[in-house]
């Protein structure tokens, strides 16, 4: 046997492989959750239930694709004094807007819709439109000509001149009462089309492209899918983004079983007291597909659409948009017309510049939420995702803030 001796590196190599070796242990590491970190948060929640703020909240945060942090508190009705189980069923409002940029996205990718492409040629009425010149003076007062047409991209970004009725202005609050009553109850009408032809009896509210306006416009890219697909946009949701991704828990109605967790809608009296709304979003026999709102969901179906955009566009082996796509999507596309350090994408916003933002969030957090105070958020330099959902009118932003303050401060190196 002929035994060979190794030479021995020269120092500087074994320095080397060192510096080498620490690096990429630190990257692999990257940063890790402290969940004993979130005892301030769980007690900020429980004292806002305490103290009749909300009637009960789940708070559910993934992290490298693991849930780290999953609670229920309080109730899902304080009528009948019913505890708020995880995974209960919200009423998202919003959140489903995502989800429809989506659908629409995918028939991009199809080749069956170009976002320059004006959207008129797909929904006529918009041709008609005109745009108010003074929001003081209501839906009725004086108008000029659009200076261009609405292309599917202002449609998808809040550009296109569209309102949703939100504002303080005379405008929405006209607005507001024309369309909806004050749960958005789609029992008012008997299809989508019923709801976007009240929209289009009132002007735009600036010149599509001009600026960043929150709107209903949605509603149109449903009535544009469905006229493109030839199906209903609860079907088309079901085939293509809900099936796929086992999203069993997410439609326009709740399935029987799920009666008994859904969470109940809850406001507070002049006196302070928290009660069970009069009004319930109707959960049975809903036949308006939204793009804006309509879709009830829990948390940790919610999860799975988040974690497919994480994963930029593909979750359990089920792709359900090209990577560049989701890229396209959760790029700023309005330059400053939100905000310094703030923007949207394709159905999402945006924080673009946490230099420009006092967010405790990264640079490149994708985000949104509804009008009954659920929200989520997706961090791709974390792999983070945090969902909080509740039922309660109206909508403030303190939640959002206590979420992103407790979740990132849980990250530790």
């Amino acid at each position: 046997m002929v035994i060979y001796k190794q030479k021995s590196k020269p120092w500087y190599i074994n320095t080397l492989v060192y510096i080498i070796c620490a690096f990429n242990t630190f990257c692999l590491a990257q940063t890790e959750f402290d969940t004993s970190k979130l005892k301030d948060f769980e007690s900020y929640l429980i004292q806002e239930i305490d103290n009749s703020k909300a009637a009960g909240i789940e708070v559910l945060v993934n992290h490298k694709g693991k849930t780290v942090w999953h609670k229920a508190l309080g109730y899902g009705s304080l009528q009948d004094n019913r505890l708020l189980e995880k995974n209960s069923i919200y009423y998202i409002q919003s959140m489903t807007k995502p989800i429809m940029s989506v659908a629409i996205m995918q028939l991009v990718e199809r080749g069956k819709l170009d976002l320059a492409d004006n959207a008129a040629d797909y929904y006529p009425p918009l041709k008609k439109l005109r745009v108010i010149k003074d929001l003081t003076t209501g839906i009725y007062g004086p108008t000029v000509s659009a200076k261009q047409p609405i292309t599917i991209l202002q449609l998808l970004t809040h550009t296109s001149g569209l309102s949703h009725g939100l504002e303080e202005t005379l405008f929405d609050q006209q607005l507001f009462k024309l369309m909806y009553n004050e749960l958005f109850d789609p029992a008012e009408y008997n299809n989508l089309k019923e709801r976007v032809d009240k929209l289009m009896l009132v002007p735009l509210i600036g010149q599509p492209g001009e600026q960043w306006y929150y709107s209903a416009a949605p509603d149109i890219l449903a009535l544009i899918l469905e006229k493109i697909t030839g199906q209903s946009t609860e079907t088309y949701l079901e085939e293509n983004i809900f099936d796929p991704l086992s999203m069993n828990e997410t439609g326009y109605n709740v399935r029987l079983e799920q009666q008994q967790r859904i969470m109940q809608v809850h406001f507070n009296l002049e006196d302070g007291t928290l009660v069970n709304s009069h009004v319930q979003v109707p959960t049975t026999g809903n036949t308006v597909y939204g793009g804006t709102h309509g879709l009830f969901s829990s948390t940790e179906d919610f999860l799975k659409f988040c974690q497919m955009i994480l994963n930029k566009g593909s979750f359990n082996d089920q792709r359900i948009l090209k990577k560049e796509t989701v890229e396209l999507m959760t790029k700023n596309h309005v330059g400053e017309l939100v905000g310094p350090g703030r923007g949207f994408g394709l159905g999402f916003g945006l924080l673009y510049d946490t230099n420009k933002d006092l967010s405790p969030a990264n640079t490149g957090q994708i985000y949104w939420g509804g009008y009954f105070k659920t929200h989520f958020f997706i961090d791709p330099k974390e792999s983070l995702i945090a969902i909080i959902m509740t039922q309660k009118i109206p909508n403030t932003d303190e939640y959002i803030i206590e979420l992103n303050r407790a979740v990132y401060g849980a990250l530790s190196f």
